[in-house]
């Protein structure tokens, strides 16, 4: 298979480089068909089955356009060997057409008419007589006539439904949900020595607490007691304080005099002023 692969490759790079010899130098030929054989190998390999040739050719098809860019393994072709497609498209007769290479023959459609290019004749399955109805079915004649960049698009679009619809289905019904507990599990009681310790420690505790508060009661009534009492005298010396009077009082009134002869009343005009008017001479 990859004899016949090879064989073919190299008819089809001579029929699309042959017109070339006169306007490019032999060096850029030299690489262009490098580049060809090397681009045009990988793209067939995955469709090439010598023993069905018919399958696998709609695939192999390549439209060449004066209006447009050629497909992806000539157009890297051309950057590499720095050749102008426009110019080379117009040298091979500036017309659109499609090119064939299927195991033991090669062919171009242009015009509604197929033009065998090449034919092997030591092929076990003739792929001429074949080439003219069952290979250019309806279907296949419109993926032909769709460029790489079309046919991409279409293939990324199938990949994008396809990942919507896997993203939709698993929205819609999980495969995996997150499990939901009604109560808390209750946690085990460990058996081993080290919790026999914590109960004493707990017990020591709470005699220990036990015994505080009994001290802390017996301060209280101690301390309530001493209140009352404290309470009790404060009350009886305020009591007798309202008799008593104290030195300093007792002093403050004996210097007290009262004239008692004072018998009449000497009315105190206060608040009321007067205003004093007088000339200032001026010399």
């Amino acid at each position: 298979s990859s004899q016949s692969l090879s064989v073919a490759v190299a008819h089809a790079i001579t029929f699309l480089t042959s017109k070339l010899q006169g306007s490019y130098a032999p060096n850029t030929l030299l690489k262009l068909q490098m580049m060809l054989e090397a681009n045009l190998t990988a793209h067939y390999a995955t469709s090439w089955i010598p023993s069905d040739p018919i399958r696998g050719s709609g695939r192999r098809c390549m439209s060449l356009s004066p209006a447009c860019l050629p497909p992806r393994p000539i157009w890297t072709a051309c950057t590499a060997a720095n050749v102008q497609w426009f110019d080379w498209i117009a040298i091979l007769g500036n017309k659109e057409f499609d090119l064939f290479v299927d195991p033991g023959c090669i062919a171009i459609r242009s015009q509604n008419k197929i033009i065998t290019v090449w034919s092997d004749e030591n092929a076990t399955i003739p792929a001429v007589p074949k080439i003219v109805k069952p290979v250019f079915s309806e279907l296949m004649l419109q993926a032909s006539r769709k460029t790489f960049a079309q046919q991409v698009l279409e293939e990324d679009k199938e990949e994008e439904e396809k990942i919507f619809t896997l993203l939709a289905d698993e929205i819609s019904a999980p495969t995996w949900m997150t499990p939901i507990l009604t109560q808390f599990p209750m946690p085990t009681r460990s058996t081993s020595p080290l919790s026999s310790i914590s109960e004493q420690s707990r017990c020591s505790s709470r005699s220990s607490n036990s015994s505080s508060s009994a001290f802390s009661f017996a301060s209280a009534d101690t301390a309530s007691s001493r209140t009352s009492k404290s309470s009790g005298t404060s009350s009886s010396s305020s009591a007798t304080g309202e008799i008593k009077q104290s030195r300093r009082e007792r002093a403050r009134q004996a210097r007290v005099f009262i004239d008692t002869t004072k018998t009449e009343v000497t009315p105190y005009d206060g608040g009321k002023t007067t205003v004093l008017t007088g000339g200032v001479m001026l010399g």
